[in-house]
């Protein structure tokens, strides 16, 4: 066999292992349970930005929060239901926890994220809550939640 074809064969054979190792990192494999429950958070000031449209298009979101608070939890909050909703006109925020409890926000963050275009709300605590959690690894994780998660989460509500 000429060295040109073994080389792509190896080659092809490295890049084919690659794939398989980032896509069971992004969460392919990862365990998804649904609770109900105390939430595992309290009262939270939220850093966020609202949009309209397929929720496929969050990951840039996530990414641009993350980019101001790299330290920090980030959350979606989806309104609708994207199976009786067509993607267009589907609503979504996505943000990063600024601070939690009793605590206080720090102000220079607040002014970071309201520089980049953020809008900052308190959530009141809650009671109960349907929770469930999976990773943030890679930008294919968010793909992967999509598509496992949300109808996890569908079959245990319904």
């Amino acid at each position: 066999m000429p060295d040109w074809v073994s080389l792509c064969v190896v080659t092809s054979l490295l890049l084919s292992i690659l794939t398989v190792v980032y896509v069971l990192y992004s969460g392919l494999r990862t365990d998804i349970t649904v609770l109900t429950g105390s939430p595992p958070i309290r009262k939270i000031t939220f850093a966020y930005k609202f949009k309209q449209g397929p929720y496929r298009n969050c990951g840039q979101l996530f990414q641009e929060s993350h980019s101001i608070g790299p330290t920090l939890s980030l959350i979606g909050v989806f309104y609708d239901n994207p199976n009786k909703m067509s993607a267009p006109q589907c609503r979504y925020a996505v943000g990063s926890i600024l601070s939690e409890g009793e605590n206080e926000a720090d102000e220079e963050l607040i002014r970071r994220y309201e520089t980049s275009g953020f809008n900052v709300f308190s959530f009141p605590e809650v009671t109960h809550v349907v929770i469930t959690s999976f990773p943030y690894r890679t930008i294919l994780s968010v793909l992967l939640r999509v598509w496992r998660v949300y109808p996890r989460i569908q079959r245990y509500i319904v």
